[in-house]
């Protein structure tokens, strides 16, 4: 099994931090939003503008967040990068 990294790994306390919120916080603001309907790139945009994450925290925010909801899987992103080194 891989082990877990990046912001899977991250914390409450370390996301908080950095962040001034916690998951289930960002959760409840991503799930507020439609976070799903938007898709990944317009999700951490949204954090961006609305709530002046940094770059990295945006994504990482917004990758967690598909993460959790299921919105991506370990198969999901290996099959990606699959195709993209396939192209």
């Amino acid at each position: 099994m891989t082990p877990v990294r990046g912001p899977r790994s991250f914390g409450d306390s370390a996301v908080r931090d950095a962040t001034g919120r916690t998951w289930a916080k960002w959760f409840a603001i991503l799930d507020r939003w439609d976070a799903a309907e938007h898709g990944h790139t317009r999700t951490a945009a949204y954090l961006r503008k609305e709530y002046g994450l940094r770059p990295w925290w945006s994504q990482a925010v917004t990758a967690r967040y598909e993460w959790e909801r299921g919105l991506k899987t370990e198969k999901k992103g290996k099959a990606r990068a699959k195709k993209k080194t396939a192209d």
